[in-house]
């Protein structure tokens, strides 16, 4: 942890998710006045679970909250993925230095909780509705009246407009595609340890991953891919239609598939992809999903952003905050573009208009090479002892 012997700065934070509670602790701890400004009513962490990198664990104990995490996440081991016939095509091994996976309200509560104990602000109910610069000075308009920074931080997501509005990324763009998400409670589950998907061609694919245990269960996370164009159709079908085509797909999901008794239990997530120019421009940064939104088929959009967070602060203790800004945005940029285009180039072999009888050549072919499960692995996971270099270079 590295602090600073600048003068505190005045950092505001739009956006309440991991990446501006990150930011929020990594400013607070080195004596930065910190003020979040998020638009919910209250800490609005909805959505199914997120899965963290060894990367990203390493990064949330530098955030000093690495017990309080490991008590809300649960251990994944290993990612194997099966198509339709049979075939393994994915298989990533995670054991000697393992991910985890939590619940996005669980890692919100662990986040919000530092941030209080750090002394930020959170500001609920706050609508921004612009951000600017005025020389020095990073401006965010708050319920209709400006407030005044140092530093202004952009986290509100993918879905955000100030990052375009502030010249710093492409405004997002929707994917065609999205996922069915619900969290379900099992007393029993064969794979405890470990995040399963199978698929059929590039239009199904179906994933059980656990994400919390409980005292007499285990809560698992369930994604079904879903093409948007088809998601008032699936609404209007008998539920039993979606059961059945859960089970054709994967027969050993039974026990899961029987607690699924309507639509309700399950929300549609859209996903964006926005391309950074910039991650920063006079006193005004972007991190997370606000920053590079990318489909989810890597896992590391929360990694990422606690990364980033990190960075910027590392980046401002290290040079203040001028050059602080723009070292950060040298020093990540081409980290973020690197996974954007691997996640832009992978998507298309899981959520296509296809049968995808090549994709499963060429991914179960290629496991049978010496070194393809190295790579899958290390293409996601940074190993824990070098993953520092992320944000403390």
């Amino acid at each position: 942890m590295l602090r600073s012997n600048l003068k505190g700065c005045r950092v505001g934070i739009v956006g309440a998710g991991s990446a501006g509670l990150a930011t929020a602790i990594a400013m607070a701890r080195d004596g930065h006045e910190v003020g979040v400004f998020e638009k919910h009513p209250s800490l609005a962490t909805l959505g199914a679970g997120v899965l963290i990198q060894p990367q990203g664990i390493a990064a949330l104990e530098d955030l000093g909250v690495a017990q309080a995490f490991e008590a809300a996440s649960v251990p994944i081991e290993r990612l194997v993925g099966l198509s339709h016939r049979g075939w393994k095509l994915v298989d990533i091994d995670y054991r000697g230095q393992e991910a985890r996976a939590v619940s996005r309200s669980a890692l919100g509560r662990v986040l919000q909780r530092e941030c209080l104990r750090l002394g930020a602000s959170l500001h609920f109910g706050a609508d921004v509705t612009g951000v600017r610069s005025e020389g020095e000075r990073g401006i965010i308009d708050v319920n209709g009246a400006p407030r005044e920074f140092d530093i202004v931080v952009i986290a509100n997501g993918a879905t955000s407009s100030l990052s375009a509005q502030c010249s710093l990324a492409t405004a997002s763009t929707p994917y065609a595609w999205g996922a069915l998400w619900s969290l379900i409670d099992l007393p029993d589950w064969q794979a405890p340890t470990q995040l399963l998907q199978r698929y059929g061609g590039t239009r199904r694919m179906f994933g059980i991953m656990p994400t919390e245990r409980l005292p007499h269960a285990l809560r698992v996370s369930v994604f079904w891919s879903l093409h948007r164009d088809k998601y008032t159709a699936w609404r209007a079908a008998p539920i039993e239609d979606f059961k059945r085509e859960l089970l054709a797909l994967w027969p050993e999901s039974g026990s899961l598939v029987e607690r699924i008794h309507s639509h309700e239990q399950f929300a549609f997530a859209a996903y964006c992809h926005a391309r950074p120019k910039r991650l920063a421009a006079g006193p005004i940064a972007i991190v997370g999903d606000a920053a590079h939104a990318m489909s989810p088929q890597l896992g590391m959009g929360t990694t990422l952003a606690v990364q980033d967070a990190l960075a910027l602060a590392t980046k401002v203790a290290q040079h203040g905050p001028a050059v602080g800004l723009e070292r950060y945005s040298a020093g990540r940029l081409r980290t973020v573009r690197a996974y954007q285009a691997l996640s832009r180039a992978l998507t298309p072999c899981f959520q296509f208009e296809a049968n995808g009888w090549w994709r499963d050549l060429a991914f179960a072919g290629s496991l049978y090479l010496p070194g393809t499960r190295y790579l899958m692995h290390r293409s996601i996971a940074a190993p824990r002892r070098c993953a520092r270099a992320a944000w403390a270079a």
